[in-house]
């Protein structure tokens, strides 16, 4: 059976790397034997939908089978319509969107099947059930469908105990080339998943599809994928994307220990707690080869955080961060702006807690209510006749900070214009603080001072900018370069 996996398009944001959910999808597919393409609209956002759906056409499948997040469902809509114009075959849909809003989505005409939750088993009973020509559905578990013009559902299915029992992505399946997901250094980074599940509980965070139950896949297991990795794609820099690659600190200690011991020479990075980590720790990372690390902060004021049930407190963010970068690691933090209970003066103290700590980068996003979290559920208390609609495709929570993003479904107690205005404002505040850290450090809290006031004089910045753009700067060393380059920065 030839089968199209469907990743849809993301309005005009490009997707930075594949999505490993089709990659297992495909990979348990080829395993039954199905001739199987992936077709990743959203990593060309400015190709004509029309040209995406006729690729799939052409290759004559006999199932379709979307993903979606809340954010890109839109994009379903029209695809799915002009598929099931064209082609004689079921359409499926899993992925965060169909878990988080199962009934709404399956009144959608050109859906005809839904795989709730973790997709893997359910997806190979489904493809066994078509093959066997069996058009009764119940008792598939994790299966959603239409039956009478109703909308049934199986019970749901557990969660995969064993993930080292699943295949590997089917990378091969991807244009791995052209996705723009690379290290600082220009190289090509893949990204890998070592576990599922978290057991914690933020209020802006969704956890429909993998739960709260913690699983993990062997050190031995991630290891080997990675050997795989750099044997076939050439490729020694890879991004952890679990939820929480530290929440298991004696696991994650026996994959450093085969990192290091194997001798494997990679580069990675991972997503990681401030309450997760120590110096010990952090040493033993950079010595296997983590070179950044990216914590969820989300805000400098201990009262917005405890309405997020984050359970972290600020003075374990300062230290996680001082010894991430004391152990030679970049650290990236995640900021949220318009939480709930944030004010004008809530977010401010976000702001200048963000400038104070020694990131490397930091990001800030809006708070945004996505069907499924905790947010969404207390809005609906609010707002009971609150549903899904194309305007969803709006809520960014991503900030590119070369426009302001209008706040989606304010939750917090702050102005729609004012709080885009502040995401906006607090990436520039926070590089400002970053470069001002640089002269300080490299002259001395005075001197650093003093040069950096004298660096901000127009005149000043236009000659620096005029020698950094002729090379001037190329022969001092990293920090001198930052330091002298910040001149022409603005």
């Amino acid at each position: 059976m030839k089968v199209a996996l469907i990743g849809p398009k993301w309005n005009e944001l490009v997707n930075a790397y594949p999505s490993l959910g089709l990659g297992y999808l495909a990979a348990v597919a080829e395993q039954e034997g199905h001739e199987v393409q992936i077709f990743d609209f959203g990593l060309k956002p400015c190709r004509p939908l029309e040209d995406e759906v006729q690729d799939v056409l052409d290759f004559k499948p006999d199932l379709v089978s979307f993903t979606s997040m809340t954010t890109s469902y839109a994009s379903v809509e029209q695809a799915s319509a002009m598929l099931k114009e064209e082609l004689n075959a079921p359409i499926l849909i899993g992925g965060p969107h169909a878990t988080s809003l199962p009934n709404e989505t399956l009144k959608n005409p050109n859906i005809d099947y839904l795989i709730y939750g973790e997709g893997e088993e359910t997806f190979i009973d489904f493809l066994r059930a078509i093959e066997n020509k069996n058009d009764r559905w119940e008792g598939l578990q994790g299966l959603w469908y239409k039956e009478d013009g109703h909308i049934l559902n199986n019970p749901q299915r557990a969660l995969i105990k064993d993930l080292d029992g699943l295949p590997y992505p089917a990378r091969h399946l991807f244009r791995l080339n052209e996705y723009p997901l690379y290290a600082p250094t220009g190289e090509q980074m893949l990204t890998v998943l070592s576990s599922r599940g978290c057991p914690y509980n933020c209020s802006f965070c969704f956890k429909g599809i993998v739960g709260r139950t913690y699983r993990q896949r062997s050190p031995e297991n991630i290891a080997d994928e990675l050997e795989y990795l750099m044997q076939t794609y050439g490729v020694r820099n890879f991004y952890f994307i679990d939820d929480l690659f530290t929440i298991d600190v004696r696991r994650l200690d026996k994959i450093l220990d085969h990192f290091i011991d194997r001798q494997m020479d990679i580069r990675w990075q991972c997503l990681a707690r401030v309450d997760r980590v120590n110096p010990q720790l952090l040493d033993k990372m950079y010595q296997a080869g983590c070179r950044e690390i990216h914590y969820g902060i989300e805000s400098g004021n201990e009262e917005v955080l405890k309405k997020t049930a984050k359970h972290i407190d600020l003075s374990r963010v300062r230290n996680a961060v001082t010894w991430t970068e004391k152990a030679g690691i970049r650290a990236k933090g995640y900021f949220i702006l318009g939480l709930p209970g944030d004010t004008e003066e809530t977010i401010e103290e976000t702001i200048e807690f963000a400038a104070g700590l020694d990131l490397t980068e930091a990001m800030f996003s809006i708070a945004t209510p996505f069907p499924g979290t905790q947010l969404w559920n207390e809005l609906l208390q609010r707002h009971p006749d609150m549903v899904y609609n194309a305007d969803f495709t709006k809520s960014y929570y991503y900030n590119s900070y070369q426009s302001s993003i209008a706040p989606f479904m304010n939750v917090s107690g702050v102005p729609d214009d004012v709080l885009s205005r502040k995401a906006i404002e607090a990436r520039q505040r926070f590089i400002e603080a970053k470069r001002r850290r640089v002269y300080r450090e490299s002259f001395g809290p005075k001197a650093g001072d003093l040069i950096w006031n004298v660096s901000q004089i127009t005149p000043v910045r236009k000659v620096g900018s005029a020698l950094a753009h002729a090379g001037l700067f190329k022969r001092f060393q990293r920090t001198k370069g930052e330091l002298f380059g910040s001149i022409s920065w603005s």
